[in-house]
């Protein structure tokens, strides 16, 4: 009998079953390196701990997060395709600038969406997520403290997204969602420069009461209100200061 003949389909299923099993342990294993290192690289673009137009390096990351160019490489291929990294060939990577024409096409786009998302959630809107809203509403920072800053943005970005939510369009959440996470490096940039403490909640607080009185037209003219003056407050915030050459025209 050959030796082909002689080994059962059992016994020779094995190595290859132990096999398949380690090589799914190591690509989970990389895909969560790729995760942590995307996720910690998108904190500190967004934060701009990282300013618009930084230069990186495989090399340099790899050092720093103790790990193998792959799942750096991956992170920043994952970072290209969210718009916040750009590629250069044989040159690296960099940090994507930010433009105030890109803040403007932003908040076009913002606008539109979070006014509908509004006028949506204006009758959908539960009272759980009124009371929710109203404590969200009374965010505050310390100018001078990175992080009260970080979680004024977190509390600010989830005010939005809790309106978003209450429309209860999965598909229009989504694409806020996205809009908001573009703009927050320009919140980090205006609001490091100038206290809108008073000014937030002041205009959050205006944009419960309307949600509460479950008013659609009311709640989609306070969201293209409010959008409006935090465009033109980052505008003319950014351009009056002489600090920042993070961004350009």
């Amino acid at each position: 009998m050959s030796q082909l003949a002689e080994t059962s389909p059992k016994s020779a299923t094995k190595p290859a079953a132990k096999a398949k099993a380690g090589a799914v342990k190591k690509t989970t294993k990389r895909q969560s390196l790729t995760e942590q290192v995307y996720a910690q690289l998108r904190r500190e673009i967004l934060s701009c701990t990282l300013k618009p137009g930084t230069d990186l390096s495989e090399a340099e990351l790899a050092e720093r997060f103790d790990v193998s160019k792959t799942p750096v490489r991956e992170a920043l291929a994952a970072l290209r395709l969210d718009g916040l990294i750009r590629t250069f060939p044989r040159r690296g990577y960099q940090v994507a600038p930010i433009t105030f024409g890109d803040m403007n096409e932003l908040f076009d786009v913002r606008t539109i969406l979070e006014s509908g998302a509004a006028e949506m959630a204006a009758s959908r809107v539960t009272d759980e997520e009124l009371d929710r809203l109203t404590q969200l509403a009374v965010a505050s920072y310390d100018v001078s403290a990175q992080t009260t800053l970080a979680e004024f943005i977190t509390k600010n970005r989830d005010f939005h997204l809790a309106i978003a939510r209450a429309s209860r369009n999965e598909r229009l959440y989504q694409m806020l969602e996205r809009q908001i996470d573009e703009l927050e490096r320009f919140f980090y940039l205006g609001a490091t420069l100038r206290d809108v403490n008073t000014e937030t909640n002041e205009e959050h607080k205006e944009i419960v009461e309307v949600l509460a009185r479950r008013d659609p037209e009311a709640a989609r003219q306070i969201l293209v209100h409010h959008n409006d003056v935090t465009r033109k407050g980052l505008i003319t915030t950014l351009a009056s200061s002489p600090s920042f050459g993070t961004v350009s025209l």
